[in-house]
């Protein structure tokens, strides 16, 4: 069983997700425990899936963004985690999501995801997030995410299969 540290930055973070550019959406790990993780975005005009979406201004950041980065921070928990209870090592699909947009985020800003798993039964893992910029509240976040053995075209093939 592997020790990870409490923060970590973007290239050790490379080592654990599977995402890349323009997807990977976490900056920087803040602080985690078995149950609860707290991560960091810093969100860029260069970035294609914030640039795109109103070329022409006010920069805002999609809403999907946010529920992106607390479904990356629940990811990297269940890596980190050594509590079974706390989130999965399998590859994660999002089952179902609650989202309310409280208020925008804008390029340049620094969000904040504090996320909690609540609990892991029958295979999904049932978590809340909150995205913050400084204090202002931006976006809630409740969901679930199902677990699959094996790596994501194994997933997607036994999805297309029915």
């Amino acid at each position: 069983m592997e020790n990870y540290p409490q923060t970590m930055d973007y290239h050790q973070l490379l080592e654990l997700l599977p995402y890349r550019s323009p997807w990977m959406q976490i900056d920087r790990l803040l602080s985690w425990d078995n149950r609860s993780i707290v991560v960091q975005n810093v969100v860029s005009g260069a970035d294609p899936l914030v640039a795109t979406h109103f070329p022409q201004g006010p920069s805002v950041i999609p809403g999907v963004l946010y529920i992106e980065l607390v479904s990356q921070a629940v990811l990297l928990l269940g890596k980190l985690s050594t509590d079974p209870k706390a989130a999965t090592k399998q590859t994660t699909v999002l089952a179902r999501c609650k989202a309310d947009f409280v208020s925008p985020g804008f390029v340049g800003d620094s969000l904040i995801a504090e996320v909690t798993v609540q609990d892991v039964v029958a295979g999904k893992s049932v978590f809340d997030g909150i995205v913050k910029c400084g204090e202002r509240l931006v976006c809630k976040v409740n969901a679930i995410a199902a677990t699959f053995d094996g790596p994501m075209n194994s997933v997607t093939s036994s999805l297309v299969a029915g």
